[in-house]
């Protein structure tokens, strides 16, 4: 827990100096900075994405997730909370917690007490939560409070969990979150579709947790057809 509490505090301090000093920046060199951080995030989307070796299982995962998370209402669940709590909350989360450092960070941090990736992780969103704060404003600094919880969580999952994890399934894990990042980077980027952002991402949360069932069942399709 000692790298989730490093990242919750970085978060924190670089959320509030963004706060403080975002009045002096111009509109434009935020802007700026917002399209830089986008960019930044879709490359490193793409990049995770690009590492599974089940597409397949990746594609259903995002379908079957999407469909429960939209029977669900998550999406408009979390956008009448982020309302009533501040913007930029749910971007900030969703930026500081999905993503491969997060998932092995709290890995080793649970399975083996090292929390040096989340280190390595806190101090980057240091400096990503003082942008982000300049131009989505209070909500960054919220957000803290979901890095503790979600984090946290994770990583007394892994700790519960033991050494039995796949190191397959934490890469097409680590893989979806790449895709999920590419979505972040376009709500960054405030792309709209028929006034609406683009891709309900929180709708496709559930993917996340339908991936291990499906790559089990892919897995015994497999074994049952061909042996």
């Amino acid at each position: 827990m000692v790298g989730t509490l490093f990242n919750t505090v970085t978060v924190i301090v670089g959320a509030s100096a963004g706060l403080a000093l975002g009045a002096r920046w111009s509109n434009d060199l935020k802007d700026k900075i917002f399209a830089v951080i986008g960019l930044f995030t879709l490359a490193i989307g793409a990049m995770m994405a690009l590492e599974t070796e089940g597409p397949i299982d990746l594609f259903l995962a995002l379908v079957l997730g999407t469909v429960l998370g939209h029977s669900l209402h998550l999406q408009a669940r979390i956008d009448a909370l982020t309302q009533r709590a501040s913007r930029g909350f749910m971007e900030a989360f969703m930026l500081f917690c999905l993503g491969s450092m997060t998932l092995v960070g709290c890995m080793e941090d649970g399975l083996l007490g090292k929390p040096n990736l989340l280190f390595i992780k806190g101090t980057m969103d240091l400096i990503s939560s003082a942008f982000l704060a300049a131009t989505l404003g209070r909500g960054v600094l919220w957000s803290a409070a979901g890095v503790l919880g979600f984090q946290g969580a994770l990583t007394l999952a892994f700790m519960a969990l033991g050494e039995g994890m796949d190191p397959a399934l934490i890469r097409e894990l680590s893989a979806l979150g790449g895709v999920l990042m590419l979505g972040i980077a376009f709500q960054l980027w405030n792309v709209r579709a028929n006034g609406r952002p683009a891709w309900p991402l929180v709708d496709a949360l559930p993917a996340l947790l339908l991936l291990p069932l499906i790559r089990m069942a892919h897995t015994w399709l497999e074994t049952a057809i061909f042996g």
